[in-house]
């Protein structure tokens, strides 16, 4: 499981997607459809498993609490738009 977790790139993978996703869509002069991909996307992340196949219907109303401990979603795989979108927005605007 440990070799799953952290060996497989799938959930190492997940931050820097979503961090990508969040800058595309936070971007000055960002189409409607990319200002729609955040929201998208976090709607599908509560759907998601990272790691197991699980229905997105059986998936979606489990605890939050199930969902990191007994499917290990947890949150070093996750990008908090709250701590790291604005450092993660100051990043891509000195660039």
């Amino acid at each position: 499981m440990i070799i799953l977790i952290f060996g497989s790139g799938i959930p190492t993978a997940e931050k820097p997607q979503a961090k990508r996703i969040y800058l595309l869509s936070h971007k000055e002069g960002a189409s409607e459809d990319e200002r729609n991909g955040w929201p998208a996307y976090k709607e599908y992340l509560r759907s998601t498993s990272i790691l197991f196949p699980i229905p997105r219907a059986l998936y979606r109303p489990l605890p939050t609490f199930v969902k990191r401990w007994a499917l290990l979603d947890l949150p070093i795989f996750q990008f908090n738009e709250e701590t790291e979108g604005p450092k993660a927005l100051e990043e891509s605007r000195r660039q």
